[in-house]
């Protein structure tokens, strides 16, 4: 007796999912790209493609045609491929609201003396500058989508203790709006437990805990004129921040 099972049509739709065991994020693999693959083999479970950000990935064809609705049920995006799609689409406006951090994140943020605003300000002003703007975006990775998608993975993150995350900030810490462990981080410089961790899988590893913004964002920022931090605005190359005196 055989425990084959019948190959996995391809869904229908121009876009389909692509995973990666390497990065442990999902991807975007356009149809030709997908039927390319399926020369090496009848079923789509079996076979490698090219992503949009040019990876090799597995097929993902039970999770349906590629939409971004999907995409939020799948884990962790590849950011290079969100962005040369937002690019080709046109849809850049969108994808700014997904990195924008809602109201919770942006206030810790803020607590901490950081713009809430610094990421979606970043990520803006790389979408729009002139040197890197194209008339067509192809489907592929370009100067722009590379830096896009960098300081996409740097953008500052908020962690709290593990009682938060079980019972919330106010059931865990008597009704108190912050969590006394919370931190700032990066997100791409920190470290997080891997599989050896089991059921902690994921758990930022104490000893480097990278505060943000890392040096990534800063030097963006710089190179863009950005402020990182609340209350740093200069006009006229004073610091606004000097006492009136």
């Amino acid at each position: 007796m055989t425990t084959d099972t019948a190959p996995v049509p391809l869904p229908a739709g121009a876009l389909l999912f692509g995973v990666c065991d390497n990065d442990g994020r999902h991807h975007i693999v356009t149809r030709d790209s997908a039927t390319d693959a399926l020369d090496m083999s009848a079923d789509p479970r079996r076979v490698h493609a090219v992503a949009l950000c040019r990876r090799t990935v597995g097929l993902a064809p039970t999770w349906g045609p590629y939409d971004r609705e999907a995409a939020d049920r799948y884990g962790r995006p590849c950011h290079d491929c969100v962005w040369i799609l937002a690019l080709h689409r046109g849809t850049v406006a969108d994808d700014l609201d997904v990195a924008r951090p809602d109201a919770v994140d942006a206030a810790a943020i803020a607590a901490a003396g950081i713009d809430p605003h610094l990421g979606t300000n970043l990520l803006t002003a790389i979408a729009g500058d002139p040197a890197l703007v194209r008339s067509h975006h192809r489907l592929a990775p370009t100067h722009q989508t590379q830096l896009l998608a960098h300081a996409r993975r740097h953008l500052p993150a908020v962690s709290v203790c593990e009682e938060c995350l079980d019972f919330g900030i106010h059931n865990a810490h008597d009704d108190t709006s912050t969590c006394p462990a919370q931190t700032i981080f990066c997100p791409a410089c920190t470290p997080a437990a891997g599989q050896w961790a089991g059921e902690w899988e994921g758990t930022l590893l104490s000893e480097c805990i990278v505060e943000a913004p890392c040096s990534v964002l800063t030097t963006l920022a710089a190179h863009y004129t950005i402020d990182t931090h609340l209350g740093r605005q200069t006009s006229d190359g004073v610091d606004d921040r000097r006492s009136d005196q």
